[in-house]
């Protein structure tokens, strides 16, 4: 590599950059406009032989060698952005969120987190597409001066790349990827580079890439590709697998399906809201020819899929566009805030039409990074929690998939609590009989019924009143003196009969008895749930 770096640089400096004349350009305002300033505008008047630095013939080519060009160091810019991408100046410097517009310099290195991309300008108006979990480095971005020529070298250190070269204007226009271990130089093209910890990928789609390392070199032209291994060595040139058949490609329950390719042993799927695939909403590899989708917001998008070879090369691209507009559902319960008494409480939303599927997430963090379930193909509106959660703060959400397979977009995640159930709450009934016990407890949502519970035993073990009730409260008369204890549980329109509340004792029998060590003769027992 450090070999055809030297011979490129030495090519630079024998060749010339040419200049059409224009009516009205002398040599000092060239010399001034293109050439360094420790060049005199006599040197360039003497190597195009000019007899008169005056008069310059219209439509004359002027020569200018490149070692005289001016120099200047050029930035990329970040046309667009999706998830999370970090950037850091140099290895001391601290790393910083990527956002739209940033302008970034030589010695940028730059991360993108798993499903994260995004796309680069580059001062010649080339165009490279960083894929999710992938590393590059901005090595060389030099631009010369108002010549439109541009030295760009960049370093992918793992990951994918898709780029769109400019077509070079000029002998000192580069544009060189390197990955640990191959290099390419290109003029002009459409092509892809991959590289990972089993060795690196180049397909070109268009133009032509020389790719070289372990000693050998391969010209790729449109529609070939290579691999290399352990050796650093690129394989002898392979055809690009072709790509599926467009027509085959949509949105089909929640997936993108297309059209299996012959000789296929992987396929890449490509979501993005841009036609030019400038970030990417989804990128994920299948063994299959469908990938599963994540729910998308309402809109316009740009379907790409590829065939993958067994040596990892990447085939021609399929295209198609869909829209999605099904809207996602609201949620019902529980509500922004609320705090559950249940450790397995139910999740409710309101339907969205007929033959719709539901998909429900429950996390620990605002994020949805950390995910406690996520139910897919839910037919009702309806999910109780499988498992009991602790006490704690949680956030669910909801999609949907309609029956021609669209996804909507989550709703806003919803925040809620779950906490111990409270104690019962105990009220004397003074006008009551000494011997009845009148129980009544907070009442539930539709649907809900009750049981009862009453017991001489404060584990319960012997009931004297085990009923299942309509109505939140219970009056049971001609009850013995002495201690009650007393407990009540809800049971859910699905069934779920939730945990019974704590136990309540009760003394009968006596006027000054007192309720829970205080108490009374006949009480009114509230139960809170």
């Amino acid at each position: 590599m450090l070999a055809l770096l030297a011979l490129a640089s030495f090519a630079v400096s024998a060749q010339e950059w040419r200049y059409r004349v224009r009516p009205g350009d002398t040599v000092w305002d060239l010399s001034a406009k293109y050439v360094r300033s420790d060049i005199p505008w006599q040197k360039l008047q003497a190597h195009n032989a000019v007899p008169d630095p005056y008069r310059l013939p219209p439509g004359s080519l002027m020569r200018f060698p490149v070692a005289w060009l001016k120099q200047q160091p050029a930035k990329a810019q970040v046309l667009a952005v999706e998830g999370s991408v970090q950037a850091q100046a140099g290895r001391a410097a601290k790393s910083i969120a990527v956002a739209e517009g940033m302008r970034l310099g030589i010695g940028t290195r730059l991360r993108t987190a798993k499903g994260a991309s995004l796309t680069l300008q580059f001062v010649d108006g080339s165009r490279l597409l960083l894929q999710g979990d992938s590393e590059l480095v901005l090595d060389k971005l030099t631009a010369y001066g108002a010549t439109g020529m541009a030295d760009t070298r960049v370093r992918l250190a793992r990951g994918r790349i898709s780029n769109a070269v400019k077509r070079m204007r000029g002998p000192a226009s580069r544009f060189i990827v390197e990955t640990p271990s191959t290099m390419s130089s290109v003029r002009g093209t459409e092509f892809r580079i991959g590289s990972d910890e089993q060795g690196s990928q180049a397909e070109v789609l268009e133009g032509s890439v020389a790719v070289s390392g372990g000693g050998r070199q391969l010209v790729l032209k449109p529609g070939q590709g290579t691999a290399s291994g352990a050796d650093n060595r690129p394989a002898a040139v392979s055809l690009l697998l072709p790509a599926p058949e467009s027509a085959s490609l949509k949105l089909q329950a929640g997936r993108l399906v297309w059209a299996p390719v012959a000789g296929a042993q992987r396929y890449r799927g490509q979501v993005s809201a841009s036609a030019d695939f400038l970030t990417l909403a989804v990128d994920e590899i299948s063994d299959a020819p469908s990938i599963a989708l994540p729910p998308l917001a309402n809109g316009d998008y740009h379907l790409r899929v590829r065939a993958i070879d067994g040596h990892g090369i990447e085939g021609f691209d399929a295209t198609a566009a869909a829209r999605i507009s099904v809207q996602p559902p609201f949620a019902i319960a529980p509500a922004q805030g609320e705090t559950s008494r249940v450790d397995r409480p139910r999740f409710r939303w309101a339907s969205t039409g007929e033959g719709v599927r539901y998909r429900v997430q429950l996390a620990s963090d605002p994020g949805f990074a950390t995910l406690l379930f996520d139910q897919e193909g839910l037919q009702k509106t309806e999910l109780r929690a499988a498992q009991p959660l602790a006490p704690g703060e949680y956030y669910w959400r909801v999609a949907a998939v309609d029956a021609a397979g669209q996804t909507s977009a989550f709703n806003d995640g919803v925040r809620f609590g779950v906490a111990p159930a409270d104690g019962p709450a105990l009220e004397r009934d003074a006008n009551a009989d000494k011997n009845t016990l009148t129980v009544r407890w907070p009442e539930g949502g539709p649907g809900q019924r009750y049981r009862f519970q009453l017991s001489r035993k404060a584990d319960f073990s012997r009931l004297e009143v085990d009923r299942e009730l309509d109505t939140n409260q219970i009056s049971l008369p001609d009850l013995r003196s002495g201690t009650w204890y007393a407990r009540t549980q809800v049971i859910d329109s699905d069934g779920y009969a939730e945990p019974f509340g704590p136990a309540q004792s009760v003394k009968l029998g006596c006027r000054p008895c007192t309720i829970a060590a205080i108490g009374g003769g006949a009480v009114l027992l509230l139960l809170a749930l």
